[in-house]
């Protein structure tokens, strides 16, 4: 068995704070106890109500997501506040919760990676500053490389700009790309995967000649689930893991 600060230690070693963005807060962000012997654990893109009552139901002891439960410093802790209460939830319940963000985006197996790989690019390199870059084995219509990536992710649509290119060199960034459409055309992409563009950004994008696909912000990060269930049990072969992913349906309530 083991309990909450091996854990901890542990995604602190193969996930070392120095990948962490400045303005990122990723790692503990609930221990009610470092000494909780862990059993069985829930793995969620966010800890969301929703996944603290799975967990609750299941029996789990801890809880590891991707996106922060607690981003900014809580000026007070309060049961009518969207995150307070979710914390309260949590220590209620001696729940714990680990998260791993930015850490997560930029390391080795993590959630360009895994995006970059479940889209089907190969001779997949590191773009600068962030992100993956790679190439599809044959060339294909931006139609049909959309279509490509909403039956991989199991959603029902995509939005971007189409600058009536093929689909060759993608760049991928998961989440929210906004900032990086300039640095996936001077890696030299013709394609950039992503989940969120504002509305600015997808001018530059078409501006720029780039393609961009955006398929939604929840199902470019859930590719990243499996991994680290796959980064647990190979340290804690046993304990019991469980996967949650994000669905918007259940999330969102459309």
């Amino acid at each position: 068995m083991a309990n909450i600060k091996e854990v901890t230690e542990y995604f602190d070693e193969i996930l070392p704070k120095t990948l962490s963005e400045p303005y990122d807060n990723d790692g503990a962000m609930v221990i009610p106890d470092q000494k909780i012997e862990i059993k069985k654990v829930l793995i969620a893109l966010d800890a969301t109500s929703l996944a603290i009552e799975h967990a609750k139901n299941i029996g789990a002891q801890l809880i590891i997501t991707h996106h922060p439960l607690v981003f900014k410093p809580l000026s007070s802790l309060t049961a009518n506040d969207a995150y307070g209460k979710r914390v309260i939830e949590c220590i209620k319940n001696n729940l714990a919760v680990l998260s791993y963000h930015t850490r997560l985006d930029e390391a080795e197996g993590g959630v360009c990676d895994c995006l970059a790989k479940k889209a089907g690019l190969c001779n997949i390199k590191k773009m600068q500053p962030c992100g993956r870059i790679g190439k599809l084995p044959e060339k294909t219509s931006y139609d049909n490389f959309a279509e490509h990536i909403k039956n991989l992710l199991g959603i029902k649509f995509v939005y971007g700009t189409n600058s009536k290119k093929a689909v060759k060199n993608v760049a991928v960034v998961s989440g929210s790309g906004k900032n990086f459409i300039f640095d996936a055309k001077n890696a030299g992409a013709d394609t950039f995967l992503t989940g969120e563009v504002n509305h600015s950004g997808l001018i530059e994008g078409k501006e720029l000649g780039l393609n961009i696909i955006c398929a939604t912000h929840y199902a470019t990060e859930n590719v990243v689930l499996g991994s680290i269930k796959e980064f647990l049990l190979e340290k804690f072969p046993s304990l019991t893991a469980e996967i949650l992913h994000f669905k918007a349906e259940d999330e969102y309530g459309i």
